[in-house]
């Protein structure tokens, strides 16, 4: 079963992170969250550490499914940020009926990714994370956020850092993003230099029953950045589902 982060919320969802990350990535945004039912932001398998065994974004969308039935969930919705938008836009194709709803945050339908990262990666990933992703993923930068940043990262297992973003560079739904039927909401930063705001535009265009917000001076780590402002737009799509 996997590992999780829990806390109150309107109605069961499971969170899920990006590439390299951790459930800690969640951590401030689900405090914001209240209700009768369960927010679990999960770690994937081999976050932070241990065997690296899914190599897709189908391995991890099959592991996420299994955790439903371990954590004994029914139609939960499900969140994903970044890669993890990947994960719960393919879970919802995949498995639509056990899908309650979908929140994607700094995602897009195709996950193209600039060479530059995947060569620093293979040469040398500290290097790549810390002088590369990370000053790409914030609109503004400071000293606390690094520090954060680096916590909610699987830094000891850089192996999954180059897994991962390989799996987003062959991640595109784009000819089955209008069968997904689940109620949506798409989330994004103004500045987001990694997923940019057009994929977001591009997503709220093609997934027939969905809505999209845009967060006011923000990059591609909303989670870490916004997490007031994040956790009121959840909270508030959470609790129109249950009406």
């Amino acid at each position: 079963m996997l590992d999780f982060l829990s806390h109150a919320a309107p109605q069961d969802v499971v969170l899920v992170h990006g590439a390299g990350g951790n459930s800690l990535l969640w951590k401030r945004t689900i405090q914001g969250l209240s209700g009768s039912a369960r927010a679990l932001a999960v770690n994937l398998p081999g976050h932070p550490e241990g065997e690296v065994t899914c190599t897709s974004v189908s391995d991890y969308v099959e592991a996420l499914h299994r955790f439903f039935a371990d954590a004994d969930l029914t139609r939960p919705v499900v969140c994903g940020h970044s890669m993890g938008g990947a994960i719960v836009l393919a879970l919802s194709l995949a498995h639509p009926e056990d899908v309650g709803g979908l929140m994607l945050v700094s995602t897009g339908a195709k996950l193209g990714v600039d060479p530059a990262i995947l060569e620093g990666l293979r040469s040398e990933p500290m290097k790549a994370i810390e002088n590369t992703i990370t000053p790409r993923s914030f609109n503004l930068l400071d000293i606390g956020l690094a520090r954060e940043a680096r916590t909610a990262l699987s830094i000891t297992n850089l192996p999954v850092f180059l897994n991962d973003y390989l799996a987003c560079d062959g991640f595109d739904v784009r000819k089955e993003i209008e069968n997904i039927t689940a109620t949506t909401v798409v989330i994004c930063g103004d500045k987001d230099a990694m997923t940019p705001p057009k994929w977001s535009h591009y997503l709220r265009a093609h997934i027939p029953d969905s809505e999209a917000y845009f967060v006011k001076d923000s990059g591609h780590m909303l989670p870490l950045e916004k997490p007031d402002t994040l956790a009121r737009l959840m909270q508030s799509f959470l609790g129109d589902l249950t009406r």
